[in-house]
């Protein structure tokens, strides 16, 4: 990760915590927002793939279309319409809401072999566009993160 994302992300942290937005980030400006819910989508999925960005709740429950909305915002649409994708071969409506649900779906469709849902793949894994992008988004609205 390169030395922009790593200052957004700082600068991120400390306007959460002077707005009292450090357990809400709802509250914080939606450019702001986006940047996180990418930066932290795509570190779980770089780091352990869909099923680590599905296994477990994120804080508040967001739903899966703010991360995917996040995506498109800062200009990766085909990364965006990926994440949709895995998020509609859930059998179940509202998948953010339901951990046990989601963990039952993942081990019944684990393909230990190749260390990853059969139906998902990993096309976001290690995808360097998107932080490329994120690093354009941040230094575009760089004002917003003062």
């Amino acid at each position: 990760m390169n030395n922009v994302i790593s200052k957004a992300f700082e600068k991120a942290q400390a306007l959460s915590k002077a707005s009292g937005a450090e357990d809400d980030i709802s509250r914080l400006p939606e450019q702001v927002q986006n940047f996180l819910f990418v930066y932290a989508a795509q570190g779980v999925i770089d780091n352990g793939g869909y099923c680590y960005f599905f296994e477990s709740d994120w804080p508040q429950n967001p739903p899966y279309s703010k991360f995917i909305d996040a995506y498109s915002e800062i200009g990766c649409v085909s990364q965006a319409n990926e994440l949709q994708r895995i998020v509609l071969t859930f059998p179940f409506s509202d998948p953010h809401m339901k951990a046990k649900e989601r963990q039952k779906f993942i081990k019944e469709n684990y393909d230990e072999e190749n260390f990853k849902v059969t139906v998902w793949g990993d096309k976001l894994c290690g995808d360097e566009e998107v932080w490329r992008k994120l690093a354009d988004y941040y230094q575009n609205h760089a004002n917003i993160f003062a």
